[in-house]
């Protein structure tokens, strides 16, 4: 943020997120997604000589109201619907609750009930299985509960160099825990 230069907190906000967010995430989710299906992406509208004209622009030109984007949307009216242009943003989010109600059911079942968290003594299991019954029946969404714990698990697994089931040695696991 030091090597910020303007005075705007809109501008000093959109800097950090071009130093942090973007790179740290967002595009790497992009660069990697499409890596792994063989595609080419490209960002048109992160072109440097873009993004450095729009980072002059005063902040009353890109924010109006709630609606960010206002200049760049209002250039686009003639051209997308406003259906489409001021509809809510859409995440990367990956779709764990409905994965683990369907075809990850079993097998966060089986990892999460299995012998590596009960045998690492942090866990009480019955609360683990309520956690997964109110889940995989839709009382509640503990989707990102048990995304932690499936990973925690994963990495007791990876770290004590045991599998699951009769791989598992209890003994292992409980000691370093």
């Amino acid at each position: 943020m030091l090597r910020c230069t303007s005075e705007d907190p809109l501008s000093r906000v959109q800097y950090a997120d071009f130093k942090t967010y973007l790179p740290g995430d967002i595009l790497t989710k992009v660069d990697r997604a499409s890596m792994a299906n063989s595609l080419e992406v490209r960002v048109p509208l992160l072109d440097h000589g873009f993004v450095e004209w729009v980072a002059r622009l005063p902040s009353r030109l890109k924010l109006h109201g709630p609606e960010g984007k206002h200049i760049f949307k209002a250039a686009l009216e003639p051209h997308v619907s406003k259906a489409i242009l001021y509809r809510p943003k859409q995440g990367f989010a990956v779709p764990l609750a409905a994965w683990f109600r369907g075809p990850l059911r079993r097998h966060v079942r089986e990892r999460l009930c299995g012998p590596v968290l009960s045998a690492s003594g942090l866990f009480d299991m019955a609360t683990i299985g309520t956690l997964l019954d109110q889940h995989q029946s839709a009382v509640r969404d503990h989707s990102a509960a048990l995304w932690s714990l499936s990973m925690f698990e994963s990495f007791l697994r990876q770290v004590h160099g045991c599998g699951v089931g009769a791989d598992a040695d209890p003994e292992t696991i409980g000691s370093v825990a």
